[in-house]
């Protein structure tokens, strides 16, 4: 009884340490949904203190997200594409963002240097097509080789 105690607890920090990352993120698309675009992307640099010594990089962010919709067109959605951990210190988290015109990723990359997660990284780029084709070739070259 003890261990199933023991093990129901450490899964239950296991799993608020995740939401702590995750709820960051919701906010963001929250912000970012309302069309509050700016306030977004100042959202997610929040946790990390030492990024105000990148302000002109930030300041870029801001801007190429902020033109992102005249570019792409109308925002449709998100579709969460996947998640990976290191020693449940490092965790890179991307997503799928529909527009009209075409698809755009967002990639987050939170570190935990303590006990708190904090931003160590924010990205979007709109390369996710050509890595797919180069993915299903290989892919399907494989399953053509080991016929």
């Amino acid at each position: 009884m003890k261990l199933k105690i023991l093990i129901s607890t450490i899964l239950f920090l296991v799993s608020f340490e995740s939401f702590a990352y995750q709820k960051e993120i919701d906010k963001f698309f929250k912000l970012y949904e309302e069309g509050k675009i700016v306030e977004a992307v100042d959202s997610i640099y929040s946790t990390n203190k030492w990024m105000g010594n990148k302000s002109d990089e930030i300041q870029n962010v801001k801007t190429q997200m902020q033109n992102l919709q005249n570019l792409v067109g109308e925002y449709h959605g998100k579709v969460k594409l996947g998640e990976e951990s290191l020693e449940d210190r490092l965790t890179y988290i991307s997503y799928l963002t529909m527009f009209e015109r075409q698809p755009v990723r967002l990639e987050f990359v939170f570190y935990r240097p303590k006990d708190k997660w904090i931003i160590y990284s924010y990205s979007f780029d709109d390369n996710i097509d050509e890595e797919l084709i180069d993915f299903s070739r290989k892919k399907i070259v494989g399953r053509m080789e080991g016929s």
